[in-house]
């Protein structure tokens, strides 16, 4: 059990997903003409198209993205997920709502909202649509990674959260690692190679909480060579979280951020990092004086609970409380279709099945952490009749793992209901690099 639920969640790439670049280089001749012109930046577009004007639905363009990203339906996404935000439409487009075929004739079906574009220019396009703004999380999204298997599968092909700033007409990243493998206007090597980003949006961040975000985003960015990886630096032990309630974590981060701890050492994974930043919102950082008493600052607070491993959220999804849980992502795309039970239960069977080759280790890694899957496969399958074996299942998994967040879990906690008291995030889009990404 706990080799299994550490192999979840590691924030960097494990799996290889074999030769597919091509298939998203093929992606381009959705708009050719567009992406010809692509590299100049375009200018500052008109105020934002209601999204049924931004996402225009082509029947052939979407069989084209359905053949190149080739992903299962529940890495999709229903549309309550997404904000109710549209964002302007750039100039020469490259909008495309995407409808999974395998989601077709369902009750209501799920996709994407894509934004097509190269790597090339990426961070101005981005700064100038507003498609990203200030105190958005990017996570890498990895389509390959779909059909090889229930790990991948149940983290919805995500491996790594950074959060983004906008300066100078440019999306600006800040991650951890604190490196210049990361680091940059989405121009640093992960961001080149990577297929794919899921857009997420904290909602309600006031301009004065994106001014203090980006103050503190600027200052890690120009402190990164003192404190990584002396003071900061990343964790791969995913049983290891520094989440405490009073958030002292935070509190040293910020600190050793202001230089006003240069001693103390503090390892985060990457989600993990994210979060902190995230909970300095309400902070002002030219307000150094607030970290330099005892205590954790007022200001500092939470972006969302830390997620369980399995939620109690399909045990009575009409409770006011209930959560989603890390695990429970392709379990809330496939509930949210309304699909005849079995249909449903062959949908959920495919989230615990092999399709695509894994390389030689990650197929021993699987074999190795099987017995987990198999337990949440039940769970899966009797959670929404409330079994008791469900439940059961439920507190065992939650009784040997803290409460956490991987990468995945700023899109599950998305995927709860829009009014749901625990709902933070919405996502904005999903930006897919037209000339693909060799970071599989």
């Amino acid at each position: 059990m706990k080799t299994a639920i550490k192999l979840m969640s590691l924030c960097l790439p494990l799996l290889s997903g074999g030769a597919r670049a091509a298939d998203f280089e093929a992606l381009n001749r959705l708009t050719p003409s567009n992406l010809a012109a692509a590299a100049v930046v375009p200018p500052l577009p008109d105020p934002p198209a209601p999204v049924n004007e931004t996402f225009v639905y082509d029947p052939d363009s979407n069989n084209l993205l359905a053949e190149k990203l080739d992903i299962p339906v529940f890495f999709a996404l229903p549309e309550s997920a997404y904000s109710p935000e549209s964002p302007a439409a750039l100039s020469g487009g490259g909008f495309w709502p995407f409808i999974h075929p395998d989601a077709a004739n369902a009750a209501t079906p799920v996709g994407l909202r894509v934004y097509l574009t190269p790597h090339a220019g990426v961070g101005a396009r981005l700064a100038a649509s507003g498609l990203v703004q200030t105190g958005d999380i990017l996570l890498t999204f990895r389509p390959e990674w779909g059909f090889q298997g229930p790990y991948p599968n149940i983290q919805m092909g995500i491996s790594h959260a950074g959060i983004a700033y906008v300066e100078g007409g440019y999306v600006r990243n800040l991650d951890n690692p604190l490196s210049a493998e990361y680091l940059g206007r989405m121009d640093a090597r992960h961001y080149m190679e990577t297929p794919a980003l899921h857009i997420i949006r904290p909602r309600g961040l006031s301009a004065a909480q994106k001014a203090n975000l980006a103050g503190w985003m600027k200052m890690f960015v120009s402190q990164a060579p003192a404190i990584y990886p002396e003071q900061i630096s990343f964790n791969k032990d995913y049983f290891s979280p520094k989440y405490t309630p009073d958030l002292k974590f935070v509190r040293t981060a910020a600190r050793i951020a202001l230089r006003l701890d240069r001693s103390s050492g503090l390892d985060m994974y990457c989600s993990e990092f994210v979060w902190a930043v995230l909970a300095l919102r309400d902070c002002d950082p030219a307000r150094a004086e607030e970290f330099g008493r005892e205590g954790t600052p007022a200001c500092v607070k939470p972006v969302f609970d830390p997620l369980p491993m399995v939620g109690n959220y399909f045990l009575d999804p009409k409770a006011a409380g209930g959560r989603l849980g890390l695990s429970d992502g392709p379990l809330a795309v496939i509930s949210s279709m309304g699909l005849p039970e079995a249909e449903k239960k062959r949908v959920i069977g495919e989230v615990f099945k092999t399709r695509r080759p894994m390389s030689p280790g990650h197929v021993a890694a699987a074999a190795s952490i099987a017995p987990y899957f198999t337990r949440l496969e039940d769970y899966y399958s009797g959670a929404q009749s409330n079994s008791p074996a469900a439940q059961s299942i439920m507190e065992a998994f939650n009784a040997k793992v803290k409460p956490n967040y991987s990468p995945t879990s700023y899109l599950v906690n998305a995927l709860l209901p829009t009014g749901a008291v625990g709902r933070r995030m919405d996502v904005v889009a999903t930006v897919v690099f037209s000339d693909g990404g060799n970071g599989r």
